[in-house]
This record gives structure tokens, C-alpha cells and sequence, in this order.
């Protein structure tokens, strides 16, 4: 048995990952991603995006878009509520992470990256001009490799990186209503 040769293996496909398959499958490339996970998964963290990003992309982000804002609360203990209104042309993109990267994703696989999600990567191993990519579900050989497996991943240190230094940090994710100005419904984000 053979096994699947591409011209790029992406490992992640967060934002990170999802673009660089994109823009490699409409370059013609055979693109390979891979994610440990099913998805879309859950991903509780980093929700605001900048709508400057939509200068880099020739598809419309609406559908992965929650809401836009213009205007961030900020409150010490729940006190001393200040509004601050934003002085951009658009509004901050508030997005569910498992939406938007699952969105990413189907924009890289429209253009023919092929995904294998529920795939953990167990090892790489350069093979002279191209690298074997050893997971859960059979090996897979690419010329080129994209660690974008986040800040936790493995691959920084299996392709010799430093180890990178971390510090704790919390987040704390809760759903609000949100009441629409233009018509008085309220939805939650």
C-alpha cells in the first residue's frame, strides 16, 4: 500500500492553518490538513476578529460573522461600567471560534485541500526531499510541512524549535443577551 504524497501538509486548522490551505490549494498546490480533533469543535477562546483581515481574502466572511460591534464595555468587579465607542470604518467581528475556523477550512476545501479531522499527528521524519507525516490514521508524505498545530502542539519541538517559555493565564467565557437596537430582539452571543 502506497502512501498519499501532497506538495504540503498542514498540521491545525485554526485560522492559521485554514488560511495557509486556502491560499496554497488556489495556488494549485495538493494540500493535506490535519487536526486532532472532530470538527467543528468547540474552542473557547479569542472571539474578536478585525475586519482589516477581509483586505487579504477574495471571499466574504458574513456567514461567519456573529455580530459586529462598535462599542466595548469595560467594568472593574462589575462596577464602574465605561463605554468606549470604536473610531473604525467597520465594526469589531465577533465570532464563534468553531464557526469561523470551520468556515476557513471549507474555503481551503472548495479550492481541493483535503481535510482529515479526528487525526492526531503521532511523529514526523525527514525522508530526503519530503517528510512523513506518522498519525492515527495511517502516514501521509509531503514536501513541505506547516506546524500550525497552536501553542501546546507538539510539532515546535519535534522539528528541533526551542522550547517555548509559557505563562498561565485564565478566561472565563459566558453567554449574554444582547438586544438588538434596530428592532428590540434579543439574541445571546
Amino acid at each position: 500500500m502506497s502512501t498519499p504524497h501532497y506538495d504540503c501538509i498542514i498540521v491545525g486548522t485554526g485560522p492559521a492553518g485554514a488560511s495557509a490551505a486556502y491560499y496554497l490549494a488556489k495556488g494549485g498546490y495538493s494540500i493535506l490538513m490535519l487536526d486532532k480533533e472532530t470538527l467543528p469543535r468547540y474552542k473557547p477562546c479569542g472571539g474578536g476578529v478585525s475586519p482589516i483581515v477581509q483586505q487579504w481574502f477574495d471571499f466574504d466572511f458574513s456567514p461567519a460573522i456573529s455580530l459586529k460591534i462598535s462599542v466595548n464595555r469595560y467594568t472593574w468587579k462589575k462596577q464602574d461600567p465605561f463605554e468606549v465607542s470604536l473610531n473604525t470604518q467597520e465594526p469589531i467581528w465577533m465570532v464563534r471560534r468553531d464557526v469561523f475556523d470551520r468556515f476557513l477550512v471549507q474555503q481551503g476545501q472548495q479550492q481541493g485541500a483535503q481535510l482529515k479531522d479526528s487525526t492526531l499527528v503521532t511523529g514526523i521524519e525527514q525522508q530526503s526531499e519530503q517528510i512523513l507525516v506518522k498519525t492515527s490514521r495511517g502516514n501521509y508524505k509531503g514536501r513541505y510541512l506547516i506546524a500550525a498545530d497552536g501553542g501546546k502542539g507538539p510539532l515546535a519541538t519535534w522539528l528541533g524549535f526551542k522550547d517555548r517559555k509559557r505563562m498561565l493565564a485564565g478566561a472565563l467565557e459566558a453567554e449574554f443577551p444582547i438586544v438588538s437596537e434596530s428592532n428590540g430582539t434579543t439574541d445571546s452571543f
